[in-house]
């Protein structure tokens, strides 16, 4: 039995995993979009504040332990098709080839993608990016990106568009690397998600360790500053 799991993150590790034990003799293999399989992405926050000192230390499990309980991994592959009447996914490779692989059971397991606000700057071909200082933050690589703004640039304020779980604790990371930070969120209260009373215990927690927090308030547009002006 050969099953192909698509994603590298918890959910299609664990069916791989699980699909080992319960069958030693299975064929498992996991096809990863990047070179990061198993990482604890919620974790990213603390890495950017220092508090998780290396990235590798996100990894749930090296690679060398995934590859040892027996999966083969298909890194730097992205699943492009899927002939499920086949049972058939097309891949391409690192290189840019296609190449098609069989199974006889198949996970996706590809996790779900960051929210882009409608905010003018954010899309189109002239899209403001890392280069420009602006970051999206849901892999490995977008964590890398951010680290090299941190460490080249060495901004001395941040501004983030949110005020959720990862919104509040990339406001913590960011002053406790010694930024000012301004949150922004476009709803009454931070952490919208749970009672309005709470949200307001946790924003003046916020402002206490020196957080510039303005709720109901949308941005707009994000623009390059001139040159030799702040942003």
């Amino acid at each position: 039995m050969h099953l192909l799991a698509v994603g590298g993150s918890d959910a299609a590790i664990s069916a791989a995993l699980r699909a080992r034990e319960l069958d030693p003799g299975a064929e498992v293999t996991v096809v990863v979009a990047d070179a990061y399989p198993n990482f604890s992405i919620c974790g990213i926050p603390y890495l950017i504040s220092g508090e998780v000192s290396h990235w590798r230390d996100l990894a749930h499990r090296s690679i060398g332990d995934l590859e040892a309980a027996g999966l083969r991994l298909r890194l730097g592959t992205v699943a492009t098709r899927i002939d499920a009447p086949g049972h058939r996914v097309t891949l391409r490779t690192p290189g840019g080839a296609e190449e098609g692989i069989t199974y006889d059971a198949l996970v996706v397991g590809t996790g779900a993608r960051p929210v882009v606000p409608p905010i003018d700057g954010l899309h189109g071909p002239a899209a403001l990016g890392p280069a420009d200082g602006v970051h999206l933050l849901h892999t490995m690589e977008d964590t890398f990106a951010l680290t090299a703004t941190l460490e080249g640039h060495r901004p001395s304020k941040a501004l983030i568009v949110g005020a959720g779980y990862v919104g509040l604790e990339m406001a913590d990371g960011l002053r406790s690397r010694g930024l000012a930070v301004v949150q922004v969120e476009r709803l009454p209260e931070v952490l919208p998600t749970v009672d309005a009373d709470l949200g307001a215990l946790v924003r003046a927690e916020l402002t206490a360790r020196g957080v510039e927090v303005a709720t109901a308030t949308t941005v707009r547009a994000i623009r390059r500053a001139p040159a030799g002006a702040q942003g």
